[in-house]
């Protein structure tokens, strides 16, 4: 299971929005909301880089 790239990922944003959720804010209304930005930003800003590469092969 921690082979698949969707799964690591997954579990990258996450690690990374709780961390720097927690890190920057405060509040806890703030830390959600920074959360969420953070885990959208790298989990679906990953996938939509991914779709837009996918038409060009490296070879």
């Amino acid at each position: 299971m921690l082979r698949n790239h969707i799964v690591l990922m997954f579990i990258y944003a996450v690690c990374a929005g709780v961390y720097f959720a927690l890190l920057w804010r405060s509040e806890k209304r703030e830390q959600v909301k920074m959360f969420a930005i953070i885990f959208c930003s790298l989990f679906f800003g990953g996938i939509a880089l991914a779709w837009l590469m996918y038409p060009f092969p490296l070879r």
